[in-house]
């Protein structure tokens, strides 16, 4: 091929990208962050934004297996820092936050607080000053108030038993739940809505709580015999929600949906799409029709290093695809957009902002 033919065809690839960015019902922003003086934090993962300046997260070390720590902003990502005392080995710590002042963190591996224990601390003065209120560890806990929320206990190889509270975290109790044998994902809306799933033979088991944990429903799916695995499962409200299902063999993904709280599922067709980023999110949605999965790699050539958004907007009938050099871990709704934990080549302390338009 001749040069110019050459430069032609780059320049109809480039103008093909510009014009497909260009069309998108939404519009993306990068910030780049760092943590200063972080002994512990290399990377960022997940993150719960209390508003759009503030916002607590979990910093894994840098082998990207064995240390945790909390990492905290107050200037919209740009800078983190470590919380004191709250690095953890070989376990995540759990964190919940009602408003900007009111909020937990939970560890429950060695070191925890400074001491080989499982323990649960709260702050109402929005970090300032935390206290230790229980000798039990979380491993995901949400409030209603400050005294009602549900939670996942911490248990050994992930068995822990779906509790609830009364008194502000500081007692937790088991919650019975039919048919329930182990927890596989837990997604908490809020500290009165929370979804858990679990298997049983061939079936996909979902229940739902809308009051705090007091009842529970149960759902039972079929699941596909090549894609066994819940990866994830979110919500973008009460009745909207998808579950990302894995394959049994690779890091190919497929997503079934939800727009009764639960009771029904659906599958979505999606092209090919892997993320060998085992602990990111891999779907986001902002409304029940506008959504996000994100790829970590290529489906054809497993390039690690190949990033790619895909989109819809009519609620995963159709999918469109958005270049992206982002690496993106965890999401969160906010402002009717999407928040996001990200890096960005040698930027591991990113926010990757989706504004819908």
């Amino acid at each position: 091929m001749s040069r110019g033919l050459l430069l032609l065809s780059a320049m109809c690839l480039a103008w093909r990208a510009f014009a497909q960015v260009s069309n998108s019902p939404f519009t993306v922003s990068w910030a780049e962050g760092k943590c200063v003086g972080c002994k512990t934090a290399a990377n960022l993962t997940r993150v719960q934004w209390v508003s759009r300046e503030e916002a607590w997260g979990i910093g894994i070390g840098s082998d990207g297996v064995h240390d945790y720590s909390i990492v905290h902003t107050i200037d919209s990502g740009r800078t983190w820092k470590e919380l004191p005392n709250s690095r953890e080995y070989m376990g995540t710590p759990a964190i919940a936050f009602l408003d900007s002042a009111h909020g937990w963190y939970s560890c429950s591996n060695l070191p925890c607080g400074g001491i080989v224990s499982s323990r649960t601390f709260r702050t109402v003065d929005g970090g300032r000053h935390w206290h230790l209120i229980s000798e039990e560890g979380m491993e995901a806990m949400a409030f209603s108030d400050q005294d009602h929320g549900i939670g996942k206990a911490f248990g050994v190889d992930g068995t822990g038993d779906a509790v609830r509270t009364v008194d502000g975290g500081r007692n937790w109790s088991k919650i019975e739940i039919p048919h329930l044998k182990k927890i596989g994902n837990i997604i908490l809306l809020s500290g009165q809505t929370g979804w858990i799933t679990d298997h049983e033979d061939d079936d996909l088991l979902v229940f739902r709580t809308i009051d705090s944990g007091r009842s529970w429903q149960e759902s039972r799916t079929p699941l596909p015999v090549e894609w066994p695995e819940v990866r994830q499962i979110s919500f973008v409200d009460q009745d909207h929600g998808w579950i990302v299902l894995k394959h049994r063999q690779d890091a190919e993904i497929r997503l079934i949906a939800t727009s009764d709280g639960g009771r029904t599922w659906r599958p979505l067709s999606t092209p090919p799409v892997r993320n060998y980023n085992w602990w990111s999110d891999v779907v986001g949605f902002v409304s029940e029709k506008l959504g996000f999965v994100f790829e970590d790699g290529d489906p054809e050539t497993a390039d690690y290093k190949r990033h790619e958004i895909l989109y819809t907007s009519d609620g995963g009938v159709t999918w469109q695809r958005y270049p992206s050099p982002y690496s993106v871990y965890g999401c969160q709704t906010m402002d009717r957009g999407l928040i996001c934990s990200a890096d960005k080549e040698d930027s591991r302390f990113g926010v990757l902002t989706i504004h819908p338009k």
